[in-house]
């Protein structure tokens, strides 16, 4: 338990320290963000702090905290200004896949990098698909953060890959029903998919248990 608790502390401050970072990047970008502190901040060091506390001592701990980085980030400059700029969606997919890299090399049994490939591979097609066949319900900007997030659940099973999708749109459904609910959206509006992608992804890394077949 004391291992437990300086393991999730040290992920709270990483968390922070990642936040505040990335506020001040997302400042600086052409295409990216003014968010005001320390929303960031605070976010990141909850969201990587649960990370840990749920994944330690396991050796995707690493996946999980750079999955809620992601997820705190991203998601907030997509709730922002409903924009995934491509300064933090490309670099992200060789990120996660030295990081898988790693992953297995110190772990063999944690996950399957060829299967990791193949899912990135086979969702991206599929979501650039739908991209084209209905630009309204799916931004290019997501469509460049799939390979991520398939590469992530895909290290760690096929099915996880499969729930990955299915929560993601699950998320996109009920914020959909409760704007409708609320009158805050209307038929014809537009929500941003992002944040359900990554807080689908951040789920199936996290609890591998409810996720994994």
């Amino acid at each position: 338990m004391p291992a437990l608790l300086a393991a999730a502390l040290l992920g709270a401050v990483l968390g922070a320290t990642a936040g505040w970072a990335g506020r001040l990047w997302l400042a600086r970008l052409r295409r990216g963000a003014v968010l005001r502190p320390p929303v960031l901040e605070v976010a990141g060091a909850l969201v990587t702090a649960v990370g840990v506390g749920l994944s330690w001592p396991d050796p995707t701990v690493a996946l999980v905290v750079w999955a809620g980085l992601l997820a705190v980030i991203l998601g907030a400059v997509d709730i922002a200004v409903h924009r995934l700029p491509d300064a933090l969606t490309l670099p992200a997919v060789p990120i996660t896949g030295g990081l898988i890299l790693v992953t297995w090399w110190v772990s063999p049994s944690s996950g399957e990098p060829l299967t990791a490939v193949a899912s990135a591979v086979v969702a991206t097609g599929a979501f650039a698909g739908l991209a084209l066949a209905a630009p309204r319900a799916m931004g290019r900007g997501d469509v460049k953060l799939v390979p991520s997030l398939a590469l992530l659940t895909g290290y760690q099973s096929i099915p996880a890959a499969l729930w990955w999708i299915i929560l993601a749109f699950g998320i996109g459904a009920l914020v959909a029903l409760a704007g409708l609910a609320t009158r805050r959206l209307s038929l014809g509006s537009a929500i941003p998919f992002g944040p359900c992608l990554l807080a689908g992804c951040w789920l199936v890394l996290a609890l591998p248990d409810l996720f994994s077949g």
